[in-house]
């Protein structure tokens, strides 16, 4: 039974995204960028979200019980010559963290690149020190392609980022 669903961010959501932006832990895992980010910044990026899904989509996870928004899914850069995205993924409320739900995401995320636009290959990057994510990543099928050595600077030290994907044909979503 699903307990998420994706959904359209509208502008009523900028305060909780404003406020998951600046959590300490979802900036150091995050490999965007690391400073605070203000209300007008904020605002910025729902300008360019709002109106265009395309080459950049970006999902609010929306808990199907209750409607609260706990998190967002990203397919960027999507490239309909090559049919790939780089997908990206947090769920800003701790409260749902553990839970099964980013797995329940990820997947809805990845059937909708898949089937509904088309997608042949999703890839990701997360920091080679992020063990939750790859073990969730591994879970439905992402391999690990190769190493950005050094490719992150956070909290004043160099980090690998791991190169992961999944192509359509492996998917057993």
């Amino acid at each position: 039974m699903d307990r998420i669903k994706l959904r359209a961010l509208n502008s009523s959501d900028i305060d909780k995204t404003l406020n998951w932006h600046n959590q300490e832990d979802i900036q150091d895992f995050y490999a965007g960028h690391p400073f605070p980010v203000n209300l007008a910044m904020e605002r910025k990026w729902y300008e360019k979200i709002l109106i265009s899904n395309f080459p950049t989509t970006v999902f609010g996870l929306e808990v199907i019980d209750n409607k609260e928004l706990i998190g967002i899914t990203v397919l960027k850069d999507i490239g309909l010559i090559n049919r790939s995205a780089e997908f990206a993924i947090y769920l800003g409320d701790k409260k749902y963290r553990g839970k099964g739900l980013s797995k329940e995401a990820l997947s809805l995320t990845i059937k909708f690149a898949f089937y509904k636009i088309g997608l042949n290959r999703v890839f990701l990057k997360v920091l080679e020190e992020n063990s939750a994510a790859i073990k969730l990543y591994q879970s439905v099928g992402f391999i690990t392609e190769g190493i950005l050595r050094q490719s992150v600077f956070k909290n004043n030290q160099f980090k690998n980022e791991i190169i992961m994907s999944l192509l359509k044909d492996e998917f057993n979503g």
